[in-house]
């Protein structure tokens, strides 16, 4: 009994003096970009959504904001340009539940227990354009009897998933992500309540669907900390428009292409 009311404490109660009643708005932010040294044209985009509470205590899908940044005549001009879309869609109570539960709980699934039913078997073409890309067509190219044996091998051991956990424990999962310059990737979720606001960050650095999730509290962004939750994923591509960019950030199946370069580069 005790451990259920914990967790209803700990999913109701987003910080203090935010629940899920005093929670108004909330933002849903993906993009990525790179610096131009100097070069012209589109050197980043990113999308926006903006989720609001009526009087009648249900939240809309009110806008959709696009954004992409450009520069012009050598990299000295630059400019952002961006694409209003008003949705003024209802969203499912329960998908808001959902999302504000899963963005504050550690599940700790990242595992392939839990992926086996989410990831579609990589296909012989993936592999292969994947090794090319990577520098290690040799692995999968075949060049005589032996070489086609040890090739099928490879291929078949990872669309078999073949030590899919070994490769989830050599990932990052801490709060202390790898920092790179000159190029981000990441999305942001953040609670607006009228009293603070709370911001759970996806690095897109460290894996291709931004595990582990960084909270912190009212953009104080020394002290957060990191969990891991892949339902939260799950949750928002259920609420935003299926044709984005960000719908498309939050598959899971991302990771697959992660996995095949691990392979490759390590048997």
């Amino acid at each position: 009994m005790k451990k259920l009311l914990f967790y209803f404490i700990f999913c109701t109660t987003i910080s203090s003096g935010q629940t899920l009643d005093t929670i108004k708005k909330i933002e849903i932010f993906y993009g990525y970009g790179n610096q131009c040294f100097p070069q012209n044209g589109i050197y980043s985009r990113s999308e926006l959504f903006t989720l609001e509470k009526s009087e009648s205590e249900t939240f809309f899908l009110l806008k959709y904001k696009k954004f992409w940044s450009k520069s012009r005549k050598k990299a000295t001009i630059f400019s952002q340009d961006s694409l209003v879309k008003k949705r003024n869609k209802e969203i499912d109570s329960n998908l808001i539940t959902d999302l504000i539960v899963n963005v504050n709980s550690n599940k700790e699934n990242f595992s392939f227990e839990f992926l086996k039913s989410r990831l579609n078997m990589p296909t012989k073409r993936q592999i292969k354009k994947l090794a090319r890309r990577i520098g290690l067509n040799y692995k999968i190219d075949c060049y005589g009897l032996f070489d086609c044996e040890y090739r099928n091998h490879v291929i078949d051991s990872i669309k078999q998933f073949d030590k899919f956990d070994k490769f989830i424990s050599s990932l990052n999962l801490s709060s202390k992500q790898m920092l790179v310059i000159g190029y981000w990737k990441m999305a942001r979720i953040t609670l607006y309540s009228e009293e603070n606001s709370v911001t759970y960050e996806f690095s897109y650095t460290n894996n291709k669907i931004g595990q582990p999730i960084i909270k912190w509290y009212n953009k104080n962004f020394i002290v957060s900390y990191g969990f891991v939750n892949l339902l939260a994923n799950e949750v928002v591509r259920e609420i935003i428009p299926k044709e984005s960019i960000t719908f498309k950030a939050f598959d899971l199946n991302r990771i697959t292409e992660d996995y095949i370069c691990w392979y490759l580069q390590n048997h």
